[in-house]
């Protein structure tokens, strides 16, 4: 069950992703440098063997949560005024691309049991789409300034926009994820 609470958590932080009206996810420790699922006895899903999944499901929902973290502290540099300018957000993002960077090589540490090998390389993409977002963003504001050229702006929109959708199907695969391993839980009943 804590296994379950934690993928409808990884669900909740991807959905948060791409939300500026989300409360501040708690602090956790931050990911260790090899993180492996452990390979043990468990029922077959749809997505393979559950005690699999549940160790993967694990192994990233620290990444995910910083993923979350980053975003709410870029949402959070619009200010009082809730106007989002190249100003603000290519200082903010300036500040935590280094964290998404981080967060992409730490992802590429953790082995995603075969069948969830293209979810893991979709969790990869969506960061890898915010910091070129981010990258487009920052040169924007350089851009903005020199010349007064916004093209960039626009390229960091698509791409940010893409990496929400992305989040949109993310959530999508993780409620199913979540039905196999509640669908082949064994079933519990009460002794007398």
């Amino acid at each position: 069950m804590a296994t379950r609470l934690l993928a409808a958590w990884c669900a909740f932080v991807l959905a948060s992703c791409g939300s500026q009206s989300q409360d501040a996810i708690p602090e956790q420790d931050q990911p260790s440098p090899r993180q492996e699922p452990k390979t043990s006895a468990g029922q077959n899903t749809l997505y393979g063997n559950s005690a699999d999944i549940e160790a993967y499901l694990q192994a990233i929902n620290p990444h995910i949560q910083e993923i979350g973290r980053i975003q709410l502290d870029v949402d959070k540099s619009v200010g009082s005024t809730g106007k989002a300018t190249g100003e603000n957000l290519a200082s903010a993002m300036e500040v935590y691309k280094p964290r998404l960077e981080a967060v992409l090589e730490s992802l590429s540490t953790v082995d995603p049991p075969p069948l969830l090998a293209s979810f893991h390389g979709d969790v990869k993409k969506l960061v890898t789409l915010r910091i070129s977002g981010y990258d487009d963003t920052i040169r924007g504001r350089l851009a903005e300034q020199n010349s007064g050229d916004i093209t960039l702006y626009e390229n960091a929109e698509i791409t940010l926009k893409e990496a929400n959708v992305l989040i949109g199907h993310l959530n999508s695969e993780m409620q199913k994820i979540n039905a196999a391993l509640s669908n082949n839980s064994p079933t519990q009943t009460a002794s007398p």
